[in-house]
């Protein structure tokens, strides 16, 4: 095989190892599914408040509070005002319902609820 055809070939490879890093980052950078509903139905006092502020400007999680929609953040603001228990230890703890950016369950069941 020639030398051209050769550089032909791993320059074809290299482009679509590098295409795929933005589709990488997107998918890393999504609001997550459902959860509005995990909100609404959280019982306990098991969760965490973080400011967002205090994240890394790489942080995935802060990446994706960044690029949420006004929907997303009003949807998930209802849902926790949806939530007596959790929004009476909210309002508890001084954390106003317009500050909230964003939520994340853990997989031992605690919620992690990111302010502004």
């Amino acid at each position: 095989m020639n030398r051209i055809a050769k550089l032909s070939i791993i320059a074809a490879f290299s482009s679509l190892a590098f295409a795929a890093i933005p589709h990488a980052q997107d998918a890393k950078m999504e609001w997550p599914a459902e959860i509005e509903k995990t909100v609404q139905e959280f019982k306990g006092d098991n969760f965490t408040i973080v400011d967002v502020g205090t994240l890394s400007e790489q942080d995935q999680t802060r990446m994706w509070i960044e690029h949420a929609t006004p929907e997303q953040r009003a949807a998930l603001q209802a849902a926790v005002n949806s939530n007596a228990g959790l929004a009476a230890a909210l309002k508890a703890k001084n954390v106003e319902m317009g500050n909230i950016a964003g939520a994340v369950q853990s997989a031992n069941g605690s919620l992690t609820l990111y302010v502004r």
